[in-house]
């Protein structure tokens, strides 16, 4: 069958027409070419509003417009020219809508001869439904790219002030190090000068009474012991001044370890919300082209999902879409039991797991599981999704 129907035959589907078929990119490089006159400054919205007037008229304009569609979406249309009758096309629909090829399909719809008005209202509603969808989500992760960005700042600025402080502990130390050390010369001169006068002492045994002389040297004994006393603590005190500063070390590699980690959080969610920007994730599992794939080796695997926040369950699976995989959810004993967790096992090809919701038994429980099957696990920092992007992107970099 013919593609005839034309682009301004439709009375209402010229605006989602011109905005999911054609981007905002190809409509400035048609402006040119149908001598679309646009003020300086014109807004992507403006233009879109221009090119669904001109969409409306039988002029050259369209005629362009709808000759470029036909280009870009050649292939898609030749397997439309091959389907009969409403079930026919809303098969070929879905098929094309669930490998992410809503532009095509669209397009090669509009065009069908043979498309009811039933159909076409249906597809319609189908590509509104998902702009709303897209819009919701893509606004959501705007807003945890912020949480994430204000946390990493949080984290730094704390970094800083530690620094601070571990410098100031430094200087400390120095300093009562360099006291130690004032106080251990002078204890030498004093030792020094003991020594001078035990051999004074000696003299005076030779020439003196042995009672004046036992008596000097108790007295000498107990400044001795006196200074070897302190001496003693001094050390003590240095040591301690030593595991007070390695402990500041260790706390500010933990904070650096802490925020490397944020920073690969936020570059997960940044690459699951340019993935966002798109109607359709780029790979639902069964891409035709594998190459083109931004998570090739998360392609068609299943990964489940033990714990986390019941309310993001849906976010959770979108998310998964994103990296070409699917998402399984198990509350982690909440409502739902350990049968169904294993029956969940069985089908996964791997797990994450947020340590801060889920409980200790489901903990264990996949532990010992996934050992048993040799199947790899993953305890996430957190039940947010950045989190979950991270797992997933450290997965599909795992799989390599």
């Amino acid at each position: 069958m013919l593609l005839k129907r034309n682009m301004w035959d439709h009375q209402d589907y010229h605006c989602p027409i011109i905005g999911t078929c054609l981007s905002t990119a190809e409509l400035r490089k048609l402006a040119s070419r149908v001598q679309l006159l646009m003020p300086d400054g014109a807004s992507d919205y403006e233009l879109h509003g221009a090119f669904v007037t001109l969409a409306r008229q039988p002029a050259t304009p369209a005629k362009i417009v709808q000759k470029f569609l036909d280009r870009k979406f050649a292939r898609q249309m030749k397997r439309f020219a091959r389907a009969e009758g409403d079930d026919a096309l809303w098969a070929l629909w879905t098929e094309m809508a669930d490998a992410g090829d809503i532009p095509g399909a669209f397009w090669s719809i509009m065009r069908h001869q043979g498309a009811s008005g039933k159909l076409l209202a249906q597809v319609y509603g189908e590509v509104h439904m998902l702009s709303h969808l897209v819009g919701a989500s893509t606004r959501a992760d705007l807003r945890r790219l912020a949480e994430a960005q204000a946390r990493v700042e949080q984290l730094t600025t704390a970094l800083a002030e530690r620094k601070t402080v571990l410098r100031d502990a430094v200087a400390v130390w120095k300093r009562r190090a360099q006291e130690q050390e004032r106080e251990l010369a002078a204890e030498r001169a004093r030792r020094e000068k003991a020594e001078r006068e035990r051999l004074s002492l000696r003299e005076l045994l030779e020439a003196g009474s042995i009672a004046e002389l036992e008596r000097a040297r108790e007295v000498l004994s107990a400044q001795l012991e006196d200074l070897q006393d302190r001496l003693v603590v001094a050390q003590a005190e240095g040591r301690r001044q030593a595991l007070l500063i390695e402990s500041g070390y260790r706390e500010e590699s933990c904070l650096r370890a802490q925020l490397a980690e944020r920073d690969r959080e936020v570059d997960a969610l940044e690459l699951a919300l340019l993935g966002g920007l798109q109607p359709k994730p780029p790979c639902g599992g069964a891409c035709e082209h594998p190459e083109a794939c931004p998570c090739p080796h998360l392609r068609g695997k299943c990964v489940l999902y033990v714990g986390g926040r019941s309310g993001l369950k849906s976010q959770y699976r979108l998310l998964g879409e994103r990296f070409g995989c699917e998402v399984l959810h198990h509350d982690g004993g909440l409502e739902q039991s350990s049968q169904r967790l294993q029956q969940l096992l069985s089908k996964a090809d791997a797990v994450v797991c947020p340590v801060d919701c889920v409980s200790h038994e489901a903990c264990a429980l996949v532990k010992r599981m996934c050992k048993g099957s040799m199947k790899p696990v993953l305890f996430a920092r957190s039940s947010g999704l950045s989190s979950l992007a991270s797992s997933l992107a450290a997965l599909n970099k795992g799989c390599q």
